[in-house]
């Protein structure tokens, strides 16, 4: 293991030290973004998306490259991480794509008595937009469960509650 000093760039967030604190910024990552996606000398706008805009599926044009177009809005969602202001234009962008179905759809699942040991279930969820999954979860139940009907209950609880 080696000392490389003050922690400076990591997973493309930068770092800046000063007398009020640490900051994070993407600045290198944003500015690689829009150069790969041919937008160096694009204008710039004060609000990242323009107020009471409504956008139609129907409108625009079919997109010739999906990968590209998940590229890009998966490089979007990492911006999001030091620019919270750009979170509900990213989102709103994206559940507006065309070409592709946008609904969320959610499952739940358990087993009964999964862990011989300790006599719990396991639980499990997903949450999925079009065809990707965007939250799942699998953990042990924290009480012991007497049929597999309480089993389903709770998992359909938990389901509930997240939806």
């Amino acid at each position: 293991m080696k000392e490389l000093g003050q922690l400076k760039h990591f997973l493309g967030i930068e770092l800046s030290y000063s007398q009020e604190g640490i900051f994070l910024h993407q600045q290198k990552y944003f500015r690689d973004l829009l150069k790969n996606f041919g937008m160096l000398k694009c204008k710039t706008i004060l609000m990242p998306i323009e107020p009471n805009s409504k956008i139609c599926t129907h409108e625009g044009k079919d997109l010739e490259d999906a990968a590209m177009y998940q590229q890009l809005v998966g490089s979007l969602i990492y911006l999001t991480l030091t620019r919270s202001d750009i979170s509900f234009a990213v989102g709103y962008g994206i559940m507006y794509k065309r070409g592709e179905d946008c609904t969320v759809v959610g499952y739940c699942d358990a087993d009964y008595v999964g862990n011989h040991d300790t006599r719990r279930s396991t639980i499990g969820y997903v949450f999925m937009l079009g065809s990707g999954e965007i939250s799942w979860c699998n953990k042990r139940q924290p009480t012991v469960s007497l049929s597999t009907t309480e089993v389903e209950y709770r998992a359909a609880a938990l389901y509930h509650r997240l939806a």
